[in-house]
């Protein structure tokens, strides 16, 4: 729909130049047409698409901002640091940026290498009333005390919002299907409490995905932008006029309405657009399939431990969270055979203590908590299921007895095939890797910390690899491996860190595993904590496990 909605889309190839030569030749300090200028001292070569998100950008921010919504991989991030130096060149004293809080390394990092911008990363001996480029988490930003500091410190000269869907587009989050406000919702709350920090600051929203699932999360960027409705109209109103049924169709014939409104504040370019002028094009995505097949002993068990979950009644799991862990149960039961024996075994020592009197049949304890642990907020979804009694201890100790013959058929399985096909994949990379035909690195996702440790294992005892070519990135990322590559990376750049602000442990480390993965190892394991703000674009393949 806004695929090619540039308002510099399609036009004469004379034009464009012009527009680039406009972007960095000098101009008088008094001209306010300088666009940026800056790009001089920068360490990029903007490419077409990137000149004409800027330029769009630029010339919104006088009139409350815009939303830069290229797909992935186009660099909405540089196109922001072209606008935030320019900013600066002209005069600009303060930039606020708020982020997923794992992509504060890469903001961090990008901004500093790319345009010489040092960022000040919020904590409470920070001064928000100084000058600076200012980055703080979104909860930072749309909590209760944080938006109360950033609301009570001097008035930013721009704000930029990264992933701004995640924050914005959750419409029905926010408001009934009738279109009514829901001022109570932790969503709402959330979102308001950022929006009021908008009120006269421009707003720089960047997205790839400015709507998935319905056209209404649409308006819900939108409406950060031009909260006074008078583009698309409040919700009632723009669901009448531009969606079909359940907002995910738009009316017939009102592609073309919705497409010239939603270029007055939305730019963006799709991938195939940019093919043609960039450096390095994309390369053509390949998938391939490594099927696999449950032995009988593994299908068996599998089968056994779904019709124990699906029961009702079961002790293990009761009360408000017995949805909560099934759900992270059956999560760690999908992916690997140890992280299905570990989960069981966490199982069958809360019954122990069910049955010891330590703990409730409906409480939560480090038992259940730890199934958790990989689950993204919105699953955290409570029932009010009232389950009657409690058990009797003979029921508790029956299924005790069960789950323990689950973790021994568990421990006892001959074989695992997905972890066989896994191995057949890493060879062929691998091989690939020595013929020139690829990098041979590979990234490997996986939900679990137990089966993140079990392929690191399997990889070494299937002599595939040696233990300093295996990279594993978590949550929590401690150990000899982790603490070597931290210090290899201060040495290797002590220059640049030395007149940097300096990063917190947290993204430091992060940043020092991703350098190892990029000079040292070829695989990368990674739980859903590296799902985000990475750049692992030294590697062309990627497993999901």
């Amino acid at each position: 729909l806004i695929g090619a909605s540039g308002n510099n889309r399609g036009s004469h190839p004379v034009q464009r130049r012009y527009l680039a030569e406009d972007l960095v030749r000098l101009r008088a300090a008094n001209e306010q047409r300088r666009y940026v200028a800056s790009q001089r001292s920068g360490r990029i070569d903007a490419n077409p698409h990137q000149v004409d998100a800027v330029i769009f950008a630029l010339q919104r921010i006088p009139d409350g901002g815009c939303i830069l919504a290229d797909e992935v991989g186009l660099g909405k991030t540089i196109e922001a640091g072209l606008v935030i130096a320019q900013l600066l060149a002209e005069g600009a004293r303060r930039i606020l940026i708020i982020t997923p809080k794992a992509l504060q390394g890469q903001w961090q990092q990008e901004l500093f290498d790319l345009f010489h911008i040092n960022t000040i990363e919020w904590n409470p001996d920070v001064n928000l009333n100084e000058p600076g480029v200012f980055l703080v988490t979104r909860n930072f930003a749309g909590g209760e005390k944080g938006s109360g500091l950033l609301a009570s410190a001097l008035p930013f000269d721009l704000c930029v919002v990264d992933e701004a869907h995640e924050i914005f587009a959750g419409i029905y989050k926010r408001f009934d299907r009738n279109g009514t406000y829901q001022p109570d919702s932790p969503h709402a709350k959330m979102a308001g409490r950022t929006l009021a920090l908008f009120q006269n600051t421009p707003v720089l929203l960047l997205t790839a995905t400015p709507m998935q699932n319905s056209l209404a999360e649409l308006w819900g960027l939108a409406h950060f932008i031009e909260p006074t409705g008078t583009l698309l109209g409040n919700l009632r109103t723009f669901r009448e006029v531009f969606c079909a049924g359940d907002d995910r169709r738009l009316v017939e014939g009102q592609e073309h309405e919705l497409r010239r409104r939603i270029r007055v504040i939305c730019q963006r370019t799709l991938r195939r657009q940019a093919q043609d002028f960039m450096e390095q094009p994309f390369v053509g995505r390949r998938a391939q399939l490594f099927e696999y097949s449950m032995s009988r002993e593994e299908k068996s068990l599998y089968d056994d431990v779904t019709d124990y979950l699906l029961e009702p009644g079961i002790c293990a799991f009761r009360g408000n969270f017995r949805q909560l862990l099934l759900i992270g149960f059956h999560r760690q039961m999908a992916s690997s055979i140890p992280a299905l024996a570990a989960s069981l075994k966490k199982v069958a020592n809360r019954l122990e203590r069910i049955l010891e009197g330590s703990v409730r049949p409906d409480e939560m304890d480090d038992d259940a908590a730890n199934m958790l642990d990989d689950l993204e907020e919105d699953d955290l979804t409570e029932t009010d299921i009232d389950e009657g009694l409690p058990p009797s201890p003979e029921v508790v100790e029956a299924e005790l007895e069960r789950v323990s013959s689950f973790v021994l058929r568990a421990n006892n399985l001959p074989s695992d095939g997905k972890a066989r096909a896994l191995c057949k994949a890493v060879k062929l990379v691998l091989a690939r890797g020595r013929t020139g035909d690829s990098s041979g690195k590979v990234v490997i996702f996986t939900e679990s910390l137990t089966t993140q440790d079990y392929l690191r294992s399997l990889l070494l005892k299937e002599d595939l690899l040696l233990d300093e070519e295996i990279t594993l990135f978590r949550g929590q990322n401690d150990g000899p491996r982790v603490k070597q590559a931290l210090e290899r990376w201060e040495s290797e750049f002590l220059d640049i860190l030395a007149s940097s602000t300096p990063a917190t442990k947290s993204m430091a480390v992060r940043l020092a595993l991703v350098h190892e993965f990029r000079t040292r190892s070829s695989v990368f394991i990674s739980s859903e904590a590296g799902a985000k703000g990475l750049n692992l674009q030294c590697a062309d393949t990627l497993i999901n496990y």
